[in-house]
């Protein structure tokens, strides 16, 4: 079993849809129930248009059916059973019982579309009512389910990790090992702001906000356009950060921009972050930067620690003024996340922090990034 993307020349109606996976057998024959179906989940599907999920199914389905090539078994002949050993398969193999869900999951949604599509008579599993916790009382007035679910019975029982993220003093240490400035302004977005590493790689010069004329110390909002899902929000940026990036974008990016164009034919990249070389700066160039920073601070940590530690502290500073329930819709809204389900692992991750050290925790960020100015 093979995997491959659709080219720029690959086009709908005139529309070109580039990355669209499909699976080619081990004869290089087109193998064609899977591809209609991601056929279907990239092109009609309106609430998976970002080539990245595409690929995600893709490769998902491209485990399985290898599996089912290998047993040699058709995929609209199998039973309970193929799926079970599927699955088994992939724990001996040492997968993660939530890599192996994912998998599973995506396959269920495969079957379920070749049921509507009337390609198959009857699902080859059997779905089940289970129990999701949650805190206690929480949301309970607007639970109508009982905290039940329909599960697929496949599905392995898993217990997700709380996330991780750094104390503000580790935060501290850890951003000012980052070097050159361009990198510890990108640690800022998502430590002050909750940006995730692919949106502050894919910020472009008309979404930073203008700090002229604004009141000193007074946060501004920026709107973020390239989001997971393509959600369009809005984020809340400390004034000194909106500075400091203006003069990143005047005195540092504009030289950039201008070596770009001594090397290069046409227009530079719109993109606020740059390379030395003036080119937009990738998320593996992202991830070496913390690495390095990293092995240097002693302290470890990853662009989604930053994100989660903004989460954490974001939730802690709204419950001084809100409710629970409304502190935890805010960081949802400001983090773009699609279920207050996710948002809820901040009230744990909360409770983790010495809410004494909150006191002075804005000014703090304000006089570390009026310090960081070279």
């Amino acid at each position: 079993m093979h995997l491959f993307l659709t080219d720029p020349t690959f086009t709908v109606h005139g529309q070109p849809y580039p990355g669209i996976p499909f699976l080619i057998d081990d004869q290089m024959a087109l193998v064609t129930a899977p591809n209609e179906y991601l056929f279907h989940v990239a092109v009609v599907r309106g609430r998976t248009s970002s080539p990245k999920t595409w690929q995600t199914y893709g490769n998902h389905l491209y485990e399985f059916f290898s599996f089912l090539e290998t047993i040699e078994i058709s995929w609209d002949r199998i039973r309970s059973t193929h799926l079970a050993a599927w699955r088994d398969s992939m724990l001996s193999r040492g997968c993660r019982r939530s890599t192996v869900n994912h998998r599973v999951g995506a396959v269920s949604n495969f079957y379920k579309w070749a049921l509507r599509s009337q390609k198959i008579s009857s699902l080859p599993f059997y779905m089940e009512d289970v129990r999701v916790s949650r805190p206690k009382g929480f949301l309970a007035h607007i639970d109508a389910k009982g905290n039940q679910v329909q599960a697929n019975e496949l599905k392995l029982r898993s217990f997700k990790p709380q996330p991780k993220f750094l104390t503000a003093d580790k935060a501290r240490l850890f951003v000012t090992a980052l070097t050159p400035r361009r990198n510890r302004l990108m640690a800022y977005l998502m430590w002050f702001s909750g940006l995730r590493r692919e949106e502050v790689a894919t910020l472009e010069l008309e979404d930073i906000p203008n700090p002229s004329g604004h009141p000193p110390g007074k946060p501004l909002a920026m709107t973020l356009r390239t989001t997971k899902g393509r959600k369009p929000r809005w984020v809340s940026v400390p004034y000194d950060l909106a500075v400091q990036l203006w003069n990143y974008v005047i005195y540092e990016r504009s030289s950039l921009a201008k070596r770009y164009r001594k090397r290069h034919v046409g227009p530079e990249s719109n993109r606020v972050f740059l390379t030395a070389y003036g080119e937009p700066i990738s998320l593996g160039g992202i991830n070496n930067a913390f690495k390095k920073a990293s092995e240097k601070s002693g302290i470890k940590c990853t662009p989604h620690m930053l994100r989660h530690t903004y989460g954490t502290y974001e939730f802690i500073r709204m419950s001084q003024f809100k409710s629970k329930e409304s502190a935890l819709f805010w960081v949802m809204e400001r983090m773009g996340h699609s279920s207050l389900a996710t948002t809820q692992i901040y009230i744990h991750t909360a409770s983790l922090v010495d809410h004494t050290a909150l006191d002075g925790y804005q000014a703090d960020i304000c006089k570390l990034l009026q310090e960081d100015c070279v």
